[in-house]
C-alpha cells in the first residue's frame, strides 16, 4: 500500500501527468478548467444524457469514449462555455460526465446503501511483467520515460478507481452531498471535511495528497455506476 500510495504524491487526469505550475496561477488555471469541466458536461449531459450515461456505467476508458461516443465531444457545447478541446481537455472527461449525470438524475433520490450492488469492474492496470516486456522492446530513452510515466499513471488511475468505490459504498449518503454541492464555493470544503473519516478508512496506512476535481471525479464515478446498478437480493430481507 505505501508504494501506491508514493505515486499519489502527484495526482493525474487525462491519462496524463498534471503540468508542474505553482502559485496563484496554479490554483487560478486549475480553477479556470475545473469550472470549464463542470459547465461544459453540464452541457453535453442535457443534450445527450442517454450516451452520457451509457458511457460511464459501461466504464468506459477516456479513450474509449472519444472514439466510440464521439457525440459526447460536442463543439457546440464547447463553443457555449467557452472552450478550446486542444486546451481545455486538461481534466478527466468521465469524472465530469458522471458528476453532472448524478446532478441530474440523482438530485432528489437519495441512495441510502450500496450493500445490495455487485462489486464494480474497474480498469485493469497493467502488470510490471508487461511493462518489462514494452521496455525490452524499445532502447530509446525518451520512449522507456514515456513507458513508465504511461505505466505509473494507470497504476494510479487503477488504484484510484477502487479507492473511489470505497468511499461511495462506506459512505454514499455523504458522497452524494459532495456532487451536488457546487465546485469550489466553501460549501464544498465542509463536505469534504465530513468525508475525511471514510478517506483514511479505506485508504489505510500511509498519507495521500489529492486535488479534490481528482477525488470528486472518482466518487461521482463510482456513485454513479453504483446507483445505476441493479440491486440483488439480501438474505433476510425480502423482495
Amino acid at each position: 500500500m505505501r508504494f501506491v500510495i508514493s505515486l499519489f504524491s502527484a495526482l493525474v487526469v487525462a491519462g496524463s501527468a498534471v503540468a508542474p505550475a505553482t502559485g496563484v496561477d496554479r490554483a487560478k488555471e486549475e480553477a479556470e478548467n475545473r469550472k470549464f469541466m463542470h459547465d461544459y458536461a453540464k452541457c453535453v449531459v442535457k443534450s445527450d444524457g442517454k450516451v452520457a450515461s451509457e458511457a460511464i456505467v459501461s466504464n468506459a476508458s477516456i479513450v474509449t469514449i472519444f472514439e466510440r461516443f464521439p457525440t459526447l465531444v460536442y463543439i457546440n457545447c464547447l463553443g457555449r462555455v467557452g472552450g478550446d478541446i486542444t486546451k481545455r481537455f486538461g481534466g478527466d472527461i468521465r469524472y465530469a460526465l458522471a458528476d453532472a449525470l448524478v446532478n441530474v438524475d440523482f438530485a432528489t433520490n437519495n441512495e441510502l446503501d450500496f450493500t445490495n450492488r455487485l462489486p464494480l469492474a474497474h480498469l485493469l492496470a497493467p502488470s510490471q511483467s508487461e511493462l518489462d516486456a514494452a521496455l525490452a522492446n524499445t532502447k530509446s530513452k525518451r520512449k522507456h520515460l514515456e513507458l513508465k510515466e504511461r505505466f505509473d499513471n494507470q497504476v494510479r488511475m487503477a488504484w484510484l478507481s477502487r479507492y473511489g468505490e470505497c468511499i461511495v459504498r462506506r459512505d454514499p449518503v455523504k458522497a452524494r452531498l459532495w456532487l451536488l454541492t457546487p465546485p469550489d464555493v466553501p460549501e464544498e470544503t465542509s463536505r469534504i471535511n465530513e468525508l475525511r473519516p471514510t478517506f483514511a478508512a479505506c485508504l489505510g496506512e500511509g498519507t495521500l495528497k489529492f486535488n479534490r476535481a481528482t477525488m470528486r471525479g472518482t466518487v461521482a464515478v463510482n456513485y454513479y455506476r453504483l446507483a445505476m446498478a441493479t440491486p440483488q437480493p439480501v438474505a433476510g430481507k425480502s423482495q
